[in-house]
């Protein structure tokens, strides 16, 4: 997005025989971190952040392998984040909370018992008879590879309103998985689930989903912020037209004049999508696709017992 800059190219002053003006500031995707602060945005600057201090892949766009992105792979160091996003920030938002709320009432239903089935049975058969905790100490990312219970996807529609949400993680992922312990017998296997965790799952990226045209729209912003399509077309059709009036005011003074024009060409909004961050790590060879995950919100259940496997 770096490459995504908006200026004018003549000033009032630029008008004016032997005399110059300030430049104004470009604006790239790389500001967008600070604006995110101004506006209150931490977490969502966090991890842009993160993606501006990575390297691109080793892939032959730099982008985030296809394997991970199908969750047939973890990503490892240093294409993975786990302390950014944490669960207490995450429930501060109603439409996280809604699936939150269903994953805790599936975490064991048909679907997530066969999902523990397939993915837990192979670790234990085999395995001498005793009792076996299944722990995980609040790493997701251990989780995940593991195996969780049940995932629903938190999703965003194009006209939704953008929040530090939908900036931060856009589309993603929670899960849900089970702790106590595993009993293996020489008849059975037996999981006795004391404890639930939910967690966060996603891609950061910036690449298009195939097929996807134009590239997905991430905002109108500018140096103090974001605003919706409307507010920003007003506004920027606003401080060209000042722009223009300054420019044909025979009256105002220099100084006066090129600090306002200035003002006006850096409050400028930019529409910004997947493509502007492309094209700023074609340009600069810099920024990294990475897999987040944050910590664990746990909750105690009552005891509940899911037979894995039982001699017949």
């Amino acid at each position: 997005m770096a490459g995504t800059v908006v200026t004018t190219s003549m000033t009032p002053a630029s008008n004016k025989t032997g005399q110059s003006a300030t430049a104004p500031r470009k604006f790239g995707v790389s500001d967008i971190p600070a604006a995110m602060r101004k506006i209150k945005w931490p977490v969502a600057a966090a991890l842009m952040d993160y993606w501006f201090a990575g390297k691109p892949w080793p892939t032959k766009d730099g982008g985030m392998s296809p394997e991970v992105k199908r969750h047939e792979a973890l990503a490892q160091e240093p294409y993975v984040e786990t302390s950014i996003v944490k669960m207490s920030w995450l429930t501060g938002f109603e439409r996280a909370n809604k699936v939150i709320k269903v994953l805790k009432s599936s975490w064991n239903n048909a679907a997530a018992i066969k999902q523990m089935q397939d993915k837990y049975l192979p670790k234990f058969q085999g395995k001498a008879p005793g009792v076996y905790p299944l722990k995980f100490d609040g790493n997701a990312r251990a989780v995940e590879a593991f195996g969780y219970a049940n995932s629903r996807a938190v999703e965003f529609d194009l006209i939704d309103e953008t929040d530090e949400l939908r900036a931060a993680l856009a589309n993603f992922n929670l899960r849900v998985f089970v702790e106590g312990k595993v009993i293996v017998a020489i008849d059975r296997i037996q999981l006795f689930v004391d404890r639930i965790g939910i967690y966060v799952e996603d891609a950061y990226d910036f690449v298009d989903s195939a097929g996807f045209k134009p590239s997905q729209p991430l905002g109108y912003w500018n140096f103090d912020g974001i605003a919706d399509p409307v507010s920003a077309n007003a506004a920027n059709i606003g401080m060209q037209q000042m722009q223009s009036d300054m420019a044909r005011n025979p009256f105002a003074s220099d100084d006066s004049a090129n600090k306002m024009y200035k003002e006006l060409a850096e409050a400028r909004y930019y529409y910004i999508t997947n493509s502007s961050f492309e094209r700023y790590r074609r340009e600069h060879g810099k920024g990294g696709d990475f897999q987040v995950f944050s910590d664990v919100l746990y909750e105690n259940v009552p005891l509940v017992v899911i037979h894995l496997w039982e001699k017949k």
